[in-house]
């Protein structure tokens, strides 16, 4: 959830320990809507701008907006955190999927298994 903005949506996050925040790629910023259903504006003003490397190392720029995460578990769903998010402003480099970086990642237990193709973030009580 994007609460400034009035806007959220489920969003599948890569878990990537290289980047170090969270970020909303293009093709999921076009998921951003309303409790109503009216998408994110295309031209939805972000108070603070930022540029990073991506794809091939070019440089993509991103708004910088606070977020609230929530995470749906076998308990329910779940406020994880607030944080602030980098929001892909486009043009697109690519389908590049959305991350969840380090800023989330360094507050977690993290559990893979490959061969189960199982992976448990364990949040403190």
């Amino acid at each position: 959830m994007l609460p400034r903005l009035r806007v959220a949506a489920d969003v599948a996050l890569l878990v990537d320990t290289g980047a170090d925040t969270t970020t909303i790629h293009w093709s999921d910023r076009q998921l951003l809507q309303t409790h109503d259903g009216r998408p994110l504006a295309a031209d939805a003003v972000f108070p603070e701008r930022v540029q990073a490397s991506g794809i091939a190392g070019a440089r993509v720029q991103y708004g910088s907006e606070d977020a609230v995460l929530l995470f749906r578990t076998e308990q329910g769903t779940r406020l994880v955190a607030e944080l602030r998010v980098h929001i892909e402003l486009g043009p697109p480099v690519g389908d590049v999927p959305s991350l969840l970086g380090r800023d989330i990642l360094s507050e977690v237990r993290l559990d893979f298994n490959m061969r189960a193709n199982d992976l448990v973030l364990e949040w403190e009580a």
